[in-house]
């Protein structure tokens, strides 16, 4: 079998941006409001845990797990590229497919993708990212940053939640 690659398989960035929000999607929908609850309970006496396993989350952690995951996989499908230029290729791939995600708003997808461009392996691929070019991720790193208790993400996601009542197209927004 020939060896294949995320961007062999979907494409285009644009189409694996919906394909993953797609996904995401799908997990939310998983997840009921009393996991997010449980979740940040700590007191086991209490009340709503009684009868209860304490750990009744599972559509949570497997959400939270499923970000992990895709963030794996950008570094391993960088990594795995025995070229320079296939790894510079991919790299631009997932860097585009991280710009989609933003445009989209699929806020998961678009950490998990930054934080897998982040890993050390990644991160430390100097010549790859001198052609690729790190600052095409300026502005995306700078939507999601954590300074002054994440002030531009919770930012960003205003203006998308606005933008996306606003459409009258698709309006989905995932955090």
């Amino acid at each position: 079998f020939p060896a294949t690659d995320v961007s062999g398989v979907c494409g285009t960035a644009s189409m694996l941006a919906q394909q993953l929000t797609g996904l995401e999607l799908e997990r939310m929908s998983y997840i009921g409001p009393e996991e997010f609850v449980l979740a940040f309970m700590r007191d086991v006496s209490h009340p709503l845990h009684q009868g209860k396993d304490v750990k009744k989350t599972n559509n949570l952690e497997s959400y939270v797990a499923w970000s992990c995951h895709l963030s794996q996989l950008v570094a391993t499908e960088i990594c795995k590229q025995g070229s320079k230029k296939q790894r510079v290729k991919i790299t631009e791939f997932w860097i585009e497919a991280a710009k989609e995600c933003f445009n989209i708003g699929n806020f998961n997808s678009l950490a998990a993708i930054l934080a897998g461009l982040n890993m050390a392996p990644v991160s430390r691929l100097t010549k790859t990212w001198s052609k690729a070019g790190s600052e095409r991720l300026v502005v995306l790193r700078q939507a999601m940053d954590s300074a002054a208790d994440y002030d531009n993400y919770r930012a960003t996601l205003k203006a998308a939640v606005w933008r996306a009542a606003g459409s009258s197209g698709q309006n989905i927004v995932i955090p």
